[in-house]
């Protein structure tokens, strides 16, 4: 008999910071047991050699926290364990399976099942994903809190939801792009629960609740309500991407920190080809302006189906594909030449608004009996929580109904169940679409289905992320679907088993509706956009602790030090570090190996940008004359007239920069302002005049700028005109 108990834990529950029970190996005595390392829920289940002494067999370590020492026993005792040795002073008891039949199942297995128990947890968490990405460790976790003034992040999203405790302590602020602040004006709420889940990734504070982000310690984010009810169109995208960048450069002012840097994380994308010159144009414009800001965006779910996702596909984007918890490519996860990096993404948990906790699957998880039969199987009557572990999960696209009825095995379903009439189909994954196995057994009169896991996938293999209806048939109303469970196989299994012994089950599939919770909301959530706000925090950490750094070395160094998983292309293709692939770039990301990387190659410190004034004179004679009158900024002039352009330069200090080339230019339109040159050296005074015409109506932006050279940073200053045509009266709207 397979026992699934807590295996499933590596695929979604929270990483305990201690309190978890491990299986022993080969012990002679306490010293070898001290020195055992404890594993972590998170990692995946290993097997260990049974005990060499008789009288350890079935003996497991336990470390505690203390404050949860009366939990830790408790679970002991109720999984059948009995404390032979308790060693207080390390918070670890050692305990032995008492005599019965769990003992006599892992005698017959040759040991202690291959199971991680988890007890004892405290109840601060983490995702697998933390381990994953490097952000765990001590190094990480000081950088998060020592240089936290240094970054801000910018999310993208549905918007925050505030009253979740675990952003109490984030530096926060918010914005909503105007074309729909009138529908949705505030950013400190999620009806959807997308922004708070990737924003908690980032960020969740360490407070001894809920779960911590990559950066725990109290993170700048800024969290722009783009997408209200998860769309958006291009151009309030592209208005909250402005957004992101108004805010920063308000907060670096405001904080006086000059060396601040801004990562935005885009859990958002678009396929339509209209769609794609707009965000070129926008991210080349401020990508080639700013290499204080890096923007990360979601690869995409399309899967192999390879759709190009927008903004991900420009290629200066970090675009992030997903990968599970043992390293893998997720099987939604966008496979395009244009994915650079991959995190963690499938059964993500993190935060989530309040009012959203009561059906979310991380809560309804921890209820035992969603699935039940009547009379209970072998299975669940040795471990009432078979069915439960791993947790049953409900497909998208179902209708959330409580129903119970006889058990009838339908096997693929893959044509109509004759035999389901007023009954619950037992149905195997293979041969036919989700959707075409639950309309067989609706057809044949089914008033349910259980679907559970092919034969060559791993019994205790989650059945996830699936759907049994298009929206549209969503949309369309419950006509065509009945309440719907997934299992794994050896739940499956086991209760085909029972039918095939000749019992006669009534199944329940129970959807309970919980109580909010009102402190701290966590949820479950899979997809690119899970993987995203992981890579997008690596990303400021890094940066954090490396501000010499622009944003192309700070791309470099994290797909220079990326780890590749195991595995193969579709074709076949093995993956190998340092070349890149369609399916999760070139591998996980990894902060503390891109941080080692940066302190071996230092960045050099960039030069200050010099302040560039653009001055334009009505009388059209050169001089460089400080007590000079100017324009004030789009002063209005008329086509024939002749204006001067005085452009002056000075460093960081103030002092006038001498020699330095300048060039001017035009927009929208050369033709509206011709001038007698177009690239002069500054004077002595750091100054230089050219003389123009006004030639063309209309509005003319003047642009003075200083090219990117040794010593020297790009910079630039602007003055604009108002040009109308002679004779005109009225000023040109502007």
């Amino acid at each position: 008999m397979v026992t699934c108990n807590d295996r499933y834990a590596a695929d979604w529950v929270l990483e305990a910071e201690i309190g978890v029970l491990q299986r022993m190996a080969s012990q002679q005595g306490r010293q070898q047991l001290l020195a055992l390392l404890l594993l972590l829920l998170g990692q995946a289940c290993v097997s260990i050699p049974a005990a060499a002494s008789t009288s350890r067999k079935g003996t497991i370590l336990v470390s505690y926290d203390p404050l949860n020492r009366q939990q830790a026993l408790d679970s002991l005792n109720a999984r059948s364990y009995d404390v032979v040795q308790d060693l207080a002073t390390l918070s670890i008891l050692v305990a032995k399976l008492r005599p019965g039949p769990a003992a006599a199942a892992a005698a017959a297995a040759g040991g202690v099942a291959d199971v991680d128990y988890t007890v004892g947890i405290k109840e601060e968490g983490r995702s697998y994903g933390m381990k994953m990405v490097q952000a765990d460790t001590a190094e990480m976790q000081d950088i998060a809190d020592t240089f936290k003034s240094k970054v801000l992040y910018c999310v993208m999203d549905t918007g925050l939801d505030v009253t979740n405790k675990d952003f109490a302590g984030v530096a926060l602020s918010g914005a909503v792009p105007e074309d729909i602040s009138p529908v949705s004006p505030r950013w400190d709420q999620d009806t959807v629960g997308h922004g708070t889940h990737v924003s908690g990734v980032i960020a969740a504070v360490r407070n001894a609740k809920g779960i911590i982000g990559v950066s725990p310690e109290g993170a700048n984010l800024i969290h722009v309500r783009v997408m209200p009810d998860a769309t958006a169109y291009t151009s309030t995208a592209l208005e909250g991407l402005q957004q992101c960048v108004t805010e920063f450069d308000r907060r670096k002012a405001a904080a006086a920190v000059p060396d601040m840097k801004l990562v935005i994380s885009m859990s958002l994308g678009s396929p339509e080809v209209p769609t794609r010159i707009l965000w070129d144009e926008a991210i080349s414009r401020l990508t080639v302006q700013r290499s204080d800001i890096l923007l990360v965006a979601a690869a995409g779910n399309t899967g192999t189906k390879a759709d190009y996702e927008y903004p991900a596909g420009n290629p200066n984007v970090l675009a992030v594909a997903a990968v599970d918890a043992s390293g893998a490519v997720a099987s939604f996860s966008t496979r395009q030449k244009y994915v650079a990096i991959a995190g963690p993404g499938v059964n993500i948990v993190s935060t989530i608004p309040l009012a959203l906790t009561t059906t979310d699957s991380y809560y309804l998880n921890q209820v035992l009996d969603r699935v039940s039969t009547t009379p209970p199987i072998p299975e669940a009557i040795a471990d009432p929580a078979f069915l439960a572990q791993p947790p049953p999960e409900p497909p998208a696209g179902i209708i959330r109904a409580d129903v119970s009825g006889p058990l009838v095995s339908c096997g693929l379903a893959s044509s109509v169940c004759e035999s389901a009439a007023g009954k619950i189909c037992l149905i195997q994954r293979g041969g036919n679409t989700f959707r075409d196995k639950v309309k067989n057994c609706m057809d044949g009169g089914g008033i349910g289905a259980l679907i559970y896991n092919r034969d060559d996938l791993p019994p205790c293999q989650r059945l996830d992320t699936i759907t049994v209806g298009s929206i549209e048939q969503q949309q369309a109303g419950p006509a065509d679907r009945v309440p719907t469970m997934a299992l794994a196989r050896a739940q499956g299994e086991a209760l085909l088993r029972a039918l095939q012994n000749g019992t006669q089950l009534t199944a329940s599939i129970r959807f309970p509706v919980l109580p909010a919770q009102t402190d701290v909301g966590l949820g479950l959530m899979s997809g690119t956009s899970m993987a995203t706000p992981a890579v997008s925090g690596v990303a400021g950490l890094v940066w954090s602790a490396h501000t010499a750094c622009g944003a192309a070395e700070i791309r470099n160094a994290l797909l220079a030090t990326a780890k590749m998983p195991q595995g193969a292309t579709p074709d076949g293709t093995t993956y190998v570090r340092g070349t890149r692939n369609n399916d999760v770039g070139f591998g996980i990301v990894q902060a503390l190996a891109a941080h080692k990387y940066l302190l071996a190659r230092p960045c050099k410190a960039p030069p200050p940008a010099l302040q560039v004034t653009v001055l334009v004179r009505p009388d059209g004679v050169n001089g460089t004359d400080a007590k000079a009158t100017a324009l004030p900024p789009d002063a209005l002039r008329t086509v024939g007239q002749r204006v001067t352009l005085i452009v002056k330069l000075r460093d960081a200090d103030g002092n006038p920069v001498v020699g330095q080339k300048v060039r001017i230019s035009v927009q929208p339109s050369p033709d509206m302002v011709k001038c007698g040159a177009y690239e002069r050296a500054t004077n002595v005074f750091g100054a230089f005049g050219v003389r123009c015409a006004v030639t063309k109506e209309g509005r003319a932006v003047l642009t003075a700028t200083v090219p990117a050279g040794p010593g020297v940073a790009a910079s630039k200053g602007q003055s604009t005109l108002n040009i109308r045509r002679a004779g005109q009266q009225t000023k040109l709207p502007r």
